[in-house]
C-alpha cells in the first residue's frame, strides 16, 4: 500500500467524528439512556467576557452529584462495616451459648475478641466470692479472674462502675498494670466494660465485674467512639456469666 492510501491522523479523526455525529443523528436517545456520560461531559457556552449562568449551574450540579457520590459510598461501606460487625457478634453470642461453664465461657470470649475483632488483650475481673462461685479451684486462670469488690486496686474503676457505661481511651500506668499486667507497656488505648448483675439501677447496681479490652493501636479505643457495640457485648456476657455467680453476689 502506498503512502497515499493511507489516511492522515487528522482524517482519521475527522472520519471517527462523523461517525460519532451521525451515530447519535441516528440515535438523540442515547443521552437519555446514558445520563452518566452526559453528567461527565464539559461542554463550554461561549459569552464574550464572562463564564454563561448555564455552565456554572452545570457545573454547580457536577459538584454536587460527586458529593452525592461520595456520600452514598461512605453509606454503603458504614453499612457493610455494621454486617460484617453483626455475624461476628452473632458468631461470639453463639459461643458463649454454647459454654457449659465459665472457663468455656472466658475461652470462647477471648477467641472472638481476638480473632474476630482483632484485640490485642483481654481480662475480665469479676467481683465474685471465690468460696461459692462455680469454679475448679486448681485452675489458675480462674484465681485470677476473681477479686473482691473492696480490693483497693479497684478504686481507680470505681468511677468507671458508677457511669455503667464503658469507657474508651487510655488509662493510667496503674490502671494498665492492674488490668493487663506484662502486656501494659504494649497497651496503648482500652475498652473498659461494666459487667451488671441481676439488677442495675441508677441508685443501686449489683456489679459482677468488669471486661477490659486491650489494643497495641492507640486511636483504636477513643472517648468520642460509639460504645453501642460495647454496651451489647457487656450485656450478652453478663447473661453467659450470672448462671455460675448468681448466687456469689
Amino acid at each position: 500500500m502506498s503512502s497515499n492510501q493511507i489516511p492522515s491522523t487528522q482524517e482519521s479523526t475527522m472520519i471517527d467524528a462523523e461517525t460519532i455525529a451521525e451515530y447519535l443523528h441516528q440515535n438523540p436517545e442515547f443521552f437519555e439512556q446514558n445520563p452518566d456520560i452526559l453528567a461527565e461531559l464539559n461542554i463550554a457556552h461561549q459569552v464574550s467576557g464572562a463564564i454563561s449562568l448555564i455552565e456554572r449551574q452545570i457545573a454547580t450540579l457536577r459538584e454536587q452529584n460527586h458529593g452525592l457520590k461520595a456520600q452514598l459510598e461512605s453509606l454503603i461501606q458504614i453499612a457493610r462495616d455494621n454486617d460484617s460487625l453483626n455475624e461476628r457478634m452473632h458468631k461470639l453470642t453463639l459461643g458463649l451459648m454454647d459454654a457449659d461453664n465459665l472457663n468455656e465461657i472466658f475461652i470462647a470470649l477471648d477467641d472472638s475478641l481476638r480473632g474476630d475483632f482483632g484485640a490485642d488483650a483481654v481480662t475480665v475481673k469479676l467481683f465474685v466470692d471465690t468460696a461459692k462461685a462455680a469454679i475448679d479451684p486448681d485452675n489458675d486462670l480462674m484465681q485470677t479472674i476473681f477479686v473482691p469488690l473492696d480490693d483497693p486496686r479497684l478504686d481507680p474503676f470505681k468511677q468507671i462502675l458508677g457511669n455503667e457505661k464503658p469507657v474508651c481511651g487510655k488509662l493510667k500506668p496503674e490502671q494498665l498494670g492492674y488490668m493487663f499486667a506484662d502486656q501494659a507497656e504494649q497497651i496503648k488505648s482500652t475498652a473498659l466494660i461494666p459487667l451488671g448483675g441481676d439488677q442495675c439501677s441508677r441508685s443501686n447496681c449489683n456489679f459482677l465485674g468488669i471486661l477490659a479490652i486491650g489494643s497495641h493501636d492507640e486511636q483504636r479505643f477513643h472517648a468520642n467512639m460509639g460504645t453501642l457495640f460495647l454496651s451489647n457485648l457487656g450485656e450478652i456476657l453478663s447473661r453467659a456469666i450470672r448462671p455460675y455467680v448468681v448466687d456469689t453476689v
